[in-house]
């Protein structure tokens, strides 16, 4: 139950223009006849599921409380709660998910409920949309291939096939580029990019630079991309059944919540204060005022409630009651007796209430600390790191320790479960199953040969090449008359010949450079902004090979059978230059012998321009290499 998440839920969002809502409010079952006919397409595009709870609002106003009994593809459910409280709001929200503290206000109006309710789903139909069932072991992928052969599209697919969607795999574009999207603002699919600079740090934890309001710089440990995603996942393994007494337990909360989210509180005395997380740990009490537009303004007064003393002061809960007056704290534990105050009533409110189990990372870390056990079941929710160009960092000094745990048999609630201390923040950690590494790597950077052989074992290598099939059909379902998209394929098979037998298979030309041509100036234009710098790369300072890649026609020795300047009159890619060394340097001399400047043809430059007559005649040659 303390897993299910709250959503906000304007009424007025789920019936016609101008319908009355109190029949939605009266009702104690209500489902989607009483709905407009596209409430349950909104509830289920922004991630309700079944066990979820509503707070149906009427513009700032929680009118009920609501939780979810049935979802599926067709149908939605839900049964009526009775609300005794809801936060106050300054404006109208949106179809959204309740921030923490809010949420945490409602559960405790109706926590004691959720028990009495149940939740039923229909064997009729499919699971709900957002609980995907596993899709077997933990996937550690990675997609190589050269360049342009649809890694970073692919990867799209990939990743929502494994937290579950088998459709995506014969979805159109734009269906799955939507739903990528969804998932990453839902936190189920993370995206990060590796470079030369990217270490341990930015990746599982590491120190970071903080700066008070003095100007005194602080240094704390910071979790990288892969914890924070791992913690998420982790959490789904919980059954949610915390220890509500635990003091470090209700500490940690009440610390991480402040720190994304200061609040406001009111001292015995009826005075104004603010609790923030302190720098140097602890709870920052800051003195102040409330304007007219709930704007807390400090006064420049504050006070500290450390952790020592307020772990005193728990230990002697059993004697001080759920409201103790200030001079009740005085003679328990040292410190401020009016900070300590408000920071008790926050540790018994965090208590009674479920808000803690709402931060899926707080929740995880809470875990490991404790040693408790984790138990991943059918429903749980997976999630997704994409890794772009994996091969670009140091892969040994970014995992760390994570090459093992990365295992499929060493992950969490498997039979040879591992757990690790973390070097700088010394907790333990470990990887969840419903957490994927999919990562894409361009061989043509980096050969695979030359990868780290510990991330070579733990991975599995899918690779992506050149496919004249796929281009031809994306191109014919663009529309690409027939005597074009032969043009381009025969274009497109031949360059890459020429490339496997002057470099290797790893250097060829990807398809997906050439599915947005539409034209000979189209075709034109890739060959000047992606291709021929490719092939300069490729072969730097060998224009002959270029020349050879291209069908430009040369002798066995690498010259040219054609010098051809600018003002050639047949289409070419490249210009030579016949350089004679009399007339260059002005003499003749035994170490120098004439040369050969090459260089591209002004209409294959970015922005350049030729007929499609001339453009033909510099495909044809490459295609056929007349001449040679």
């Amino acid at each position: 139950m303390a897993s299910a998440r709250f959503w906000y839920v304007p009424l007025k969002q789920l019936v016609p223009e101008h319908a009355p809502f109190a029949p939605l409010l009266a009702a104690d079952v209500v489902d989607e006849s009483m709905l407009a006919d596209w409430a349950l397409q909104k509830l289920q595009s922004r991630g309700v599921v079944q066990g979820d709870l509503l707070a149906l609002m009427e513009g700032t106003e929680a009118r009920g409380v609501a939780r979810v009994i049935s979802m599926t593809q067709h149908s939605v459910k839900w049964r009526a709660l009775p609300l005794s409280q809801g936060p106050d709001l300054t404006s109208a929200p949106n179809l959204a998910e309740v921030p923490a503290n809010e949420a945490g206000e409602f559960r405790f109006a109706v926590e004691t409920l959720l028990r009495d309710v149940t939740v039923t789903m229909s064997a009729a139909h499919a699971g709900p949309l957002k609980a995907y069932t596993p899709t077997g072991p933990a996937s550690n992928i990675i997609l190589y291939g050269p360049p342009g052969t649809g890694k970073t599209h692919s990867v799209r697919r990939r990743a929502i096939e494994l937290i579950g969607d088998a459709k995506a795999t014969a979805a159109p574009l734009p269906e799955v580029n939507a739903e990528w999207e969804r998932f990453r603002r839902e936190g189920q699919i993370v995206f990060c990019t590796f470079h030369q600079a990217f270490a341990y740090e930015e990746f599982v934890e590491g120190l970071r630079a903080v700066t008070d309001e003095d100007g005194t710089v602080h240094y704390r440990i910071e979790p990288g991309v892969f914890k924070r995603l791992a913690l998420t996942a982790a959490a789904e393994g919980l059954s949610g059944d915390d220890d509500d007494s635990d003091f470090d337990d209700l500490w940690e909360s009440l610390v991480e919540g402040l720190r994304s989210e200061p609040r406001i509180v009111e001292s015995s005395k009826k005075m104004k204060y603010q609790l923030e997380a302190a720098p140097r740990g602890g709870v920052l009490v800051r003195g102040g005022t409330v304007d007219d537009e709930e704007v807390f303004e400090p006064n420049g007064k504050w006070l500290i409630a450390n952790e020592n003393s307020m772990r005193g002061l728990w230990e002697n809960r059993a004697q001080l009651g759920e409201s103790p007056k200030t001079t009740d704290i005085g003679p328990l534990a040292k410190g401020h007796v009016t900070a300590m105050w408000m920071v008790y009533r926050e540790l018994i409110r965090l208590q009674k209430s479920s808000h803690r189990s709402l931060d899926p990372v707080a929740r995880a870390h809470r875990a490991f600390a404790s040693g408790r056990s984790f138990a991943f079941g059918e429903a749980c929710r997976h999630y997704v790191l994409v890794i772009d160009e994996i091969n670009r960092a140091n892969i040994a000094r970014v995992f760390g320790e994570l090459i093992t745990l990365l295992e499929p048999d060493k992950r969490l609630g498997s039979s040879n479960e591992l757990r690790v201390q973390l070097p700088a923040s010394k907790e333990w950690f470990g990887v969840p199953p419903n957490l994927h590494v999919v990562g894409t790597m361009n061989t043509a950077d980096r050969s695979i040969a030359l990868m780290d052989v510990a991330l070579r074992r733990r991975f599995t290598f899918e690779e992506m090449m050149p496919d004249a099939g796929t281009l031809n059909g994306a191109l014919a379902e663009a529309g690409v008359e027939e005597s074009l998209r032969a043009l381009i394929v025969g274009v497109f098979t031949k360059l890459n010949e020429r490339l496997r037998y002057l470099y290797d298979r790893e250097h060829q030309i990807g398809h997906a450079y050439f599915f947005g041509v539409r034209s000979l100036a189209d075709l034109r234009a890739v060959f000047a902004d992606r291709i021929l710098p490719l092939l300069q790369e490729y072969f730097y300072g060998q224009w002959d090979k270029v020349a050879l890649a291209l069908g430009y026609p040369i002798r066995a020795d690498g010259t040219p059978k054609e010098v051809r300047g600018a003002g050639h009159p047949s289409g070419t890619f490249l210009t030579t230059l016949k350089l004679d060394e009399k007339s260059v340097l002005g003499f003749d001399h035994d170490e120098y012998v004439d040369q050969v400047a090459w260089d591209v043809h002004s209409a294959f430059r970015p922005r350049g321009s030729a007929p499609d007559a001339w453009l033909k005649q510099a495909f044809d040659e490459l295609v056929g290499a007349k001449g040679a």
